[in-house]
């Protein structure tokens, strides 16, 4: 505590200055400013939909979730990314990764045919959305030598489901090489469609994009592609990235930090 009421380093001889400033040297208290860290590459965790039962549960699937996290769960009406929507619940990652859990449709959104889903851990740095039809999947009748149907067909009079494909075409975030290039792991797409892929200002949700490529959906399902990151978006430190079909119809949107990822 300084009691001389001078200012400490005029209270302090020039001997003792050179043995503090000796000392601060020693113990590094003079080095330059701790450099600020990188944020670590972070892959972004998302989910999802693997069942619905109208208006009484819905079934979900991660992926890349962080472990040990707790997370709130909120549904709420399309449109709203889930965004101060009705709690049903909280659960654990437990090992992160992949996991499934079932929730139940609150009251209030009971009746809606498409409800949006989303998971926020305790402080909001790691959340995901989702949404869903709210209809319950019939059972599918499998036709020797075709394709079957996923569990998660919601039926024609909600995605115009056909003998081969129905349901929500999502895609994740396999790796990041920085100001490079992305690349995404795609499911349940739909098969024998062309994607036009743009990226944008995080947030945009890809929207009027820079067009950065466009991709065949071959058989559909799952599948990995490359992407290069536009001139216009290297520096960001988010990037939102979309997926959509020549009509429209069927899209996909995701998004992820600008940070080569740890291989």
């Amino acid at each position: 505590m300084n009691i001389s009421g001078k200012p400490f380093f005029q209270a302090v001889s020039s001997t003792g200055m050179r043995l503090i400033l000796s000392l601060m040297l020693l113990t590094g208290f003079l080095a330059t400013a701790a450099p600020v860290m990188a944020k670590p590459a972070a892959m972004v965790p998302t989910f999802s939909i693997v069942n619905v039962s109208s208006d009484s549960t819905v079934t979900i699937q991660t992926a890349n979730f962080p472990p040990n996290e707790k997370f709130t769960i909120r549904m709420g009406e399309y449109g709203t990314l889930g965004i101060n929507g009705v709690v049903v619940a909280t659960t654990e990652s437990g090992g992160g990764g992949i996991y499934q859990a079932t929730y139940t449709i609150p009251d209030s959104l009971k009746g809606k045919p498409m409800i949006a889903i989303r998971m926020d851990n305790d402080n909001g740095y790691f959340y995901s959305y989702n949404w869903f039809y709210n209809y319950t999947a019939p059972a599918a009748t499998p036709v020797p030598g075709s394709t079957p149907v996923p569990p998660y067909c919601y039926g024609t009079q909600y995605c115009g489901c056909n003998p081969t494909y129905c349901g929500i075409p999502t895609f994740t975030i396999s790796s990041v090489s920085r100001d490079n290039t992305v690349v995404i792991r795609s499911s349940n797409f739909p098969p024998n469609e062309t994607f036009t892929v743009r990226m944008g200002y995080y947030g945009t949700y890809g929207l009027n994009g820079v067009v950065v490529a466009t991709t065949e959906s071959g058989t559909g399902g799952a599948f990995e592609a490359t992407f290069t990151i536009p001139d216009s978006l290297k520096g960001q430190e988010k990037i939102a990235i979309r997926m959509d079909n020549s009509t429209g119809y069927y899209f996909s949107y995701n998004w992820f930090w600008n940070n080569t990822t740890s291989q």
